[in-house]
């Protein structure tokens, strides 16, 4: 069960929950063109980096 229990809370974390609000996003976009291209890549670069940066950035060890 230690499987299911870490999949189910890495799900709570905020990169993935921002991975899927940006894909939603994009998905929405392609039906309703709320965003121009060029905008929508911009957030999507930001959102990108910000994944990435938290994946990347320093941890406590002593937490």
């Amino acid at each position: 069960m230690s499987l299911v229990s870490d999949f189910i809370s890495a799900l709570k974390s905020k990169r993935v929950i921002l991975a899927t609000v940006t894909a939603a996003m994009v998905a929405v976009n392609s039906q309703l063109e709320w965003f121009s291209a060029e905008t929508l890549n911009r957030l999507t670069a930001i959102a990108g980096s910000l994944i990435l940066g938290d994946s990347l950035r320093g941890t406590n060890p002593d937490k």
